[in-house]
């Protein structure tokens, strides 16, 4: 049984975006994974045209920002959807309960790490 894969053409036109947004949602949401030729070509698997389709409802029908979006996903209960995040957020974001001295300072410091993630990928960008 052949399971269906779709070019980054053909998913940018099912989902009505530029293939650029496309490639730039790949850098924000680690959950999308799609295959690579050897000449680099992108397949996009059922479960990654699933996933594409749950964030472009988030961010075009529901308004979300790319930050809420991420934590929708984050949350989701959606089978198809893995609870994927990067190295360095699994290995530097810490829990209130580590710290309850310091909780008035928790969320400045989540917010924080979610600007120098964001900055280190635009770094990386460039």
């Amino acid at each position: 049984m052949a399971l269906r894969v779709y070019r980054i053409g053909e998913a940018a036109k099912i989902l009505n975006v530029k293939t650029s947004v496309l490639r730039f949602w790949e850098t924000e949401f680690p959950q999308i994974r799609p295959k690579r030729t050897e000449t680099g070509q992108r397949y996009y698997s059922e479960k990654d045209m699933h996933i594409l389709k749950k964030i472009h409802t988030l961010l075009y029908q529901e308004g979300m920002t790319i930050i809420g979006a991420k934590k929708v996903l984050k949350g989701s209960t959606d089978p198809l959807v893995d609870d994927v995040t990067l190295p360095l957020e699994q290995n530097t974001l810490i829990s209130e309960d580590e710290y309850p001295l310091e909780k008035n300072t928790f969320h400045y410091k989540e917010t924080l790490h979610e600007v120098f993630c964001e900055l280190k990928q635009l770094h990386s960008l460039l």
